[in-house]
């Protein structure tokens, strides 16, 4: 793909159909979502080469821990723990010190061993900046809209002198350091959004639906959303 202004400066992906991919295949849930851990590195390198700073992922929901089966959970987990040690040596990352964050509420839902491997990806990247995968687990954006009033009610009874508006919405949010999303792709040919992901922080952005179930989705699909996304005009309510 040839280079355009155009670019989005923050992805987020929704990448469903890991399950309905090992059905298809007549495998193992668990091995879909083996499966689908496999397509990070790809697109990572992606926005390392379009130079695209940010690229968010949702790994997990609350409901996915709660709701699935224990042994599908426990290999959910078992995944989490190898990749995100696997991201702390990756020589890519560090050559490209791009900074590894971690959302929701993980480190309450996690078991002790898995945690830390999260902090060691967090802690082995801490200081970069040049590029931010962000990942989000344990996740759910309702959640995150609620923790935020929270937030505002807190400091009002405190007795802060608040004026009430968006950068004090933003500055409650779990992604209060994170740009607005630019364009978020959502996998496995069903075209809505799920549990309000990163709510207040796709109000503008430009939405993508990929028949392909996420493990089917490569670099070539990602290049063509990205280039969808740049030949749309953009008016901003103009």
């Amino acid at each position: 793909m040839k280079k355009n202004k155009n670019l989005p400066a923050h992805i987020a992906i929704i990448p469903d159909g890991n399950r309905r991919w090992a059905k298809k295949h007549k495998l193992d849930v668990w091995f879909g979502h083996k499966k689908g851990a496999e397509s990070m590195d790809m697109l990572a390198d992606v926005i390392v080469e379009l130079n695209i700073p940010h690229l968010s992922f949702w790994g997990s929901s609350k409901d996915n821990l709660i709701k699935r089966s224990k042994s599908e959970v426990e290999f959910l987990l078992n995944t989490f723990k190898k990749k995100f040690l696997e991201l702390s040596e990756n020589k890519k990352i560090h050559k490209n010190k791009v900074k590894i964050n971690i959302f929701g509420d993980w480190k309450e839902q996690f078991p002790k061993d898995v945690c830390l491997s999260l902090n060691t990806a967090i802690g082995s990247t801490k200081n970069y900046n040049n590029f931010f995968l962000n990942f989000f687990l344990a996740y759910s954006g309702t959640s995150e809209i609620l923790d935020a009033i929270k937030c505002i009610a807190k400091r009002a009874r405190e007795g802060m002198s608040l004026e009430i508006d968006e950068n004090l919405l933003k500055n409650c949010l779990l992604t209060c350091d994170l740009p607005p999303v630019d364009l978020m792709i959502r996998t496995g040919g069903e075209p809505h959004l799920s549990d309000g992901f990163m709510m207040w922080d796709t109000a503008n952005t430009q939405l993508y639906f990929s028949e392909k179930l996420w493990p089917d989705f490569d670099q070539n699909d990602f290049r063509d959303a990205i280039k969808d996304y740049s030949n749309r005009g953009r008016r901003f309510g103009k």
